[in-house]
Order: C-alpha cells, then sequence, then structure tokens
C-alpha cells in the first residue's frame, strides 16, 4: 500500500507522463498534417446510430497535454497545501476525476458522449466546491452547479434535436430546420460554462473551493469548457450573422464589468477569479471578431499565468494561516522574496506586458478589435476592459506586495518550501516563454494585422497610461471607498445574484414543487401506483361481494333441494 503522499506523487507522475506523451503524438500528428477519428458503435435506437468517439488532433492533443501538466504542477503544489486536512486521499482522487472529465469533453467528438466530460465537470465541482463542509460552500456549490445545470440542459435539447439528423458527431453536421436552434443552444450552454453575463455570478462564488482546485478551475478546465466547445463549433455558430455581434457585446460587458467589480474587492481569491472572468470575455471577444485560433491562443497562454497567480496566491494565504483580506496582508516581499517575484511575473502577464506570454495573444486580440468593423462606442468599451486589467493587477500586487505590514506575527511563513516553489517554477516558465513557444509551434497561433504606426502604439500606450492612473489612485481611491454606494454595488457584482440567479432558481424550483404536487403526487398517483391499489381494491371487494351472494345463493338451493328430497 502507498502512502498518501505516494499516491500524489503517483498521479503527478502520471499527470507529467501523459503530457510528455501528448507531445510526442502532437509532433507526430503535426509533422504528417492528419488527424484520427475513432468511432465505436454502442447501439443503434430508431436509425440513430449511438458512438462512442475520439478525436485526435493537434488541437485535442495539445489542449490534454496543458491540462494535465498544470495538473501535475497542482498535485505537486497541494502536497503541501493539503497536507494537514484528514481528507487529502479523497480530495486527490476527486482532482483526478475532474481531470478525466475535461479530458472527455476535450477528446470526445459526439454530442451524446460528450455529457460524459460536460455533466462530469459540474458534479465534481460542485463536489470540490462543498469539500470545506459548511453552511457557506454548501451555498456556493448549490449555485454552481446549478447555473451549470442550466448549460446542461441546453446540451441534452440539442442532443434530443439533432436526433432527426441520425447521429451526433459534431465533426460532420449540416444543416436542417432546426440547425438555427442546436446553434442557438450551443452558444447559451457555453456561456452558462464559461460565466458570460448574465450567468457569472457563480464564478467567484466558486472559491469556496480550496485554492489547488481553483489553480485548477480557472487556469485550463471547467471555465475553458465553454470557450472549447465553441472553437470547436465555431463553423457551425458563425454562419448566423447574429453569433458575433452578439458575442463581442456580451463579452466586452463581462469584461467590463469583471473588472470594475475587482477594482473594489480586497478578498484575494475573488480578485483572481474577477480577472479570470475579464480573459473568459476577452477569448469571448475574440470568437466575436471571427478569430477563433486567437481565442485559443490566449486561452493556453491565460492557463499558464493564471494557474502559477493561484498558486501563488495560495502559498500567501497558507503561511498568513489562511487570511484573504489584502488588508490584513502586508509586504509579503519581505518575507515570502521568491513567491512575490512570480506574483508580478504572473500579474504582468496579466496585463500584457510585452515579451510575456500573456502579449503574444492579447495584442493580436486587440489589434482585431481595433481593425474590426466596430463602432466607437464598443471599441471604447473594449479598450476600456484593457486598461481595468492593468488596474486591478497593479492594485493586487501593491496592496500585497507593498502594502501596510500585517500586525500579527507568524512564525510558519516561508518560502523554501520545495512542494510549492518547484511548480511554481515550472509555470513561471511559462508564463513568461509560453506566448513565443505556442506561436512558433503552432501556424494558426500567428496572424498578420496591418495597421497605421498611430494605431499600432494604441495598446502599449493604454498599458502605460494604466499603470501612470494606477500609481496615481494608489492611497486615495483604490486603497479606501471612493463611495460606499459603489463599493457596494461592485463587490456585489451588480447584484447578479439577485436580479438572476435567485429569480432564475426560485423560478424552476416553483415550477418544480407545482409540477411535484400535480403530476407526481397527484395524475401519477392517480393513474400509478395509488389508483392500481384502489382500482384492485374495489374490484376484489366487489367480488368479495358477489361470491359470499353467490355462496348463500347455492347454500338456499342445496337446503331446498334436500329438503325436496
Amino acid at each position: 500500500m502507498f502512502s498518501l503522499l505516494g499516491v500524489e506523487l503517483c498521479f503527478s507522475l502520471f499527470l507529467f507522463l501523459w503530457f510528455f506523451m501528448m507531445c510526442f503524438v502532437l509532433i507526430y500528428l503535426c509533422m504528417n498534417n492528419i488527424c484520427f477519428l475513432f468511432s465505436w458503435e454502442l447501439f443503434n435506437c430508431s436509425s440513430s446510430s449511438v458512438n462512442f468517439d475520439l478525436l485526435l488532433d493537434w488541437m485535442s492533443c495539445s489542449f490534454s497535454g496543458l491540462v494535465c501538466f498544470i495538473s501535475g504542477c497542482v498535485m505537486i503544489f497541494s502536497m503541501s497545501y493539503m497536507s494537514g486536512d484528514s481528507n487529502y486521499f479523497r480530495f486527490t482522487l476527486m482532482v483526478m476525476l475532474f481531470v478525466l472529465s475535461m479530458n472527455f469533453l476535450i477528446f470526445i467528438p459526439s454530442m451524446v458522449s460528450l455529457l460524459l466530460g460536460w455533466d462530469g465537470l459540474g458534479l465534481v465541482s460542485f463536489c470540490l466546491v462543498i469539500y470545506y463542509q459548511n453552511n457557506k460552500s454548501l451555498a456556493a456549490g448549490m449555485l454552481t452547479v446549478l447555473m451549470n445545470r442550466v448549460g446542461d440542459c441546453f446540451i441534452l435539447g440539442v442532443i434530443s434535436i439533432l436526433m432527426v439528423l441520425g447521429h451526433w458527431n459534431m465533426m460532420c453536421f449540416w444543416d436542417f430546420m432546426g440547425f438555427e436552434l442546436v446553434n442557438f443552444f450551443i452558444m447559451l450552454a457555453g456561456m452558462t460554462k464559461s460565466a458570460q453575463i448574465p450567468f457569472s455570478s457563480w464564478l467567484p462564488a466558486a472559491m469556496a473551493a480550496p485554492t489547488p482546485v481553483s489553480a485548477l478551475v480557472h487556469s485550463s478546465t471547467l471555465v475553458t469548457a465553454g470557450v472549447y466547445l465553441f472553437i470547436r463549433f465555431f463553423n457551425y455558430l458563425t454562419v448566423y450573422y447574429w453569433f458575433n455581434i452578439f458575442m463581442v457585446y456580451i463579452s466586452i460587458m463581462t469584461t467590463v464589468m469583471s473588472g470594475i467589480c475587482a477594482l473594489y474587492e480586497y478578498d484575494m481569491k475573488k480578485i483572481i477569479a474577477l480577472s479570470t472572468l475579464s480573459q473568459l470575455g476577452v477569448m469571448m471577444m475574440s470568437l466575436g471578431l471571427g478569430m477563433p485560433m486567437m481565442a485559443l491562443f490566449h486561452l493556453y497562454t491565460h492557463a499558464m499565468f493564471k494557474a502559477l497567480l493561484f498558486m501563488c496566491g495560495g502559498n500567501i494565504i497558507h503561511c498568513f494561516s489562511g487570511k484573504q483580506d489584502m488588508r490584513q496582508i502586508g509586504s509579503v516581499s519581505k518575507v515570502l522574496p521568491v513567491t512575490c517575484v512570480f506574483l508580478n511575473i504572473a500579474n504582468m502577464a496579466l496585463c500584457g506586458m510585452p515579451f510575456l506570454a500573456g502579449f503574444y495573444s492579447k495584442d493580436l486580440i486587440v489589434e482585431g478589435l481595433v481593425s474590426g468593423n466596430m463602432n466607437l462606442f464598443t471599441l471604447l468599451l473594449g479598450l476600456f476592459g484593457v486598461c481595468l486589467t492593468v488596474l486591478y493587477s497593479g492594485r493586487f500586487s501593491l496592496l500585497i506586495i507593498w502594502g501596510n505590514e500585517s500586525s500579527e506575527v507568524y512564525s510558519n511563513i516561508k518560502d523554501n518550501d520545495v512542494k510549492m516553489i518547484f511548480p511554481m517554477s515550472m509555470l513561471v516558465l511559462g508564463a513568461m516563454f509560453g506566448g513565443v513557444i505556442f506561436q512558433s509551434l503552432f501556424s494558426s497561433f500567428y496572424l498578420n494585422i496591418f495597421l497605421p504606426m498611430s494605431m499600432k502604439l494604441i495598446i502599449p500606450l493604454l498599458i502605460f497610461m494604466s499603470l501612470v492612473g494606477m500609481f496615481g489612485l494608489w492611497g486615495k481611491g483604490l486603497n479606501v471607498n471612493i463611495l460606499s454606494v459603489l463599493s457596494y454595488i461592485n463587490s456585489g457584482l451588480w447584484f447578479m445574484n439577485s436580479f438572476v440567479c435567485y429569480p432564475l432558481l426560485q423560478g424552476f424550483k416553483s415550477l418544480s414543487n407545482s409540477s411535484l404536487k400535480s403530476v407526481d403526487m397527484g395524475w401519477f398517483e392517480i393513474l400509478g401506483g395509488q389508483g392500481l391499489f384502489n382500482l384492485n381494491k374495489l374490484s376484489l371487494t366487489v367480488l368479495e361481494y358477489w361470491l359470499v351472494v353467490a355462496f348463500n345463493c347455492y347454500m338456499l338451493i342445496f337446503v331446498v333441494f334436500i329438503m325436496f328430497l
């Protein structure tokens, strides 16, 4: 029997081995310019063939390798972060099940089999969010699973509509009468899973999970599932003119909303979660602009520095005995210098600083926005979202690294834990050189956009102006609440829980209760078990009565006959 530490290490080695295997398969596929589609027919039903399909192409292999690489780093990180937890083995198994569900989603192109990964992500994420087993975690877990269940219902609707085609392979669809409804359902399912407006409220609530889980969820697994589904279905979705327009406006609204709310937050993990929401908006904006490969490129680079950002935040939380409020943590650079260096690199990559990973993908997306056929208001909102990323990232660094010193003394603060430094060191290489490596490996990630010099310089100028504004507001507006009303609105994510989640969930709850009373406890009881029981009881009672009458008549006839004889 392996010890718990041995099991964790074995899982990490397996994930890294899968990463290297995917790298070799990726090199083979790219050099030969081929892909493989494996199909196993399970059964036929009403002229519809239900198959278990596996797709091996450069996109699925590269994404799976990236997911397993980050998961291996998270496993090593959690060996130290979760070392004192009594349910450590259960946590490890749930994380591995989470990674398995994501790989099902990546490799399976059939809509029926895709539910293995799509629904598995939602259910396992619920188990991980409620891991600490308190009322707050349960509320966050219920919000997460119910909002994701909305997307699951749309996927089930797609499967039911596609019975007309006789198959569910997403690589071989064709146009038919209800295909526009199919695309609409897929768009809503992807928006739900990737937490776009108005389904954004579950993403900050999912921070109730342990920090290693947050690093995995927000970098390359749960929240990126909707983006990956959009990329796979992009050729079908972009046929309809409403998709591009709708996605551009929704994504820009999500980016601006999450950026403004992050400026008013003091919870460290919530700020990083809102930054994930902002970058998901950037990926969706790239899809709306007609650049799916740029969305995939930004997904890859974002996964590297976002996992690093969560690990740095998790190390700080772990060393400061679970404190997440940035007002209670300060001058971390004096006690955790290596972690602060990694945190700064991840924040600069998030902002799109030149020659870091985020610069290569984010710069192309923003240039596509500038050169696109957009009105001035939309363009200014998109550029404002880029500025907000620099503002809240800089505020986060200033408050954590150079803020006021903590009044409490912690004896367990150390920066020499190999199990934490080693995975962060591997991810920091990805945050620094991941952009240029991905762009040189995949020709699809290289895009020529020709703009005049004045428009080319807009993005570096915006970053510089945002930095100047951040330092100008330091100590005035970003460290204290400017207006309590604005702070109340933005810290509550624009009341999205009250206006969207609770009415929606309350409506479904009322509908289900009325359905339970009128159908399950009503007509089903009358036509089902209770009604059948009452019918049998009535039949047997009538039969018993007539049997007694017939027996009495028989005895009367028998007695009369005996007397006659």
